[in-house]
């Protein structure tokens, strides 16, 4: 296949993923179960390009990036913030990476950073699905529930799953 048949398969990949991603992300949030909205708060993503955010998650995901770009692929990126902890400074960013490699068919993945000083600590990495902010906390931040039922608590470094592995 020629880079000529990629790109627009590609493009038409990333349009159709932005389109899914804007026109269901109103409709997901008001038909989660109650449980799910039970005392947590859904983290917003959306695509900001030219902000401080956007390019923070391009320097983040530059490895991903590059291998994207390799591949012809330019993917969507949607970022967002939220407040983890009650008197938090740092800022939490919230980035997923959108195209046609790095998307499967549990989604696309989202990571979670702290900004640390003048670096970036990964709190979390690549999980997949929603992701909502729970009233509980655990060494001072905030759980982390991904789809619904998948509950992460932070060990005071990073956050954990507490589902357990077969």
């Amino acid at each position: 296949m020629t880079h000529a048949h990629r790109r627009p398969r590609t493009l038409f990949f990333s349009a159709a993923l932005m389109a899914l991603t804007i026109g269901t992300a109103g409709a997901a949030s008001r038909h989660h179960h109650a449980s799910q909205k039970a005392g947590t708060i859904p983290v917003e993503l959306k695509s900001q390009p030219g902000t401080e955010l956007d390019r923070q998650a391009r320097s983040l995901n530059a490895d991903l990036l590059e291998d994207a770009a390799r591949h012809h692929e330019q993917p969507i990126i949607l970022t967002g913030t939220a407040q983890l902890a009650p008197k938090q400074k740092d800022m939490i960013l919230f980035v997923q990476l959108q195209s046609y490699r790095l998307c499967g068919s549990a989604g696309c993945t989202t990571s979670i950073y702290r900004k640390n000083g003048d670096k970036w600590d990964t709190l979390l990495d690549s999980v997949n699905g929603t992701i909502r902010i729970a009233r509980q906390r655990h060494n001072g931040m905030a759980d982390i529930v991904v789809d619904g039922n998948d509950r992460w608590v932070f060990d005071g470094q990073k956050y954990q799953d507490t589902l357990s592995s077969p």
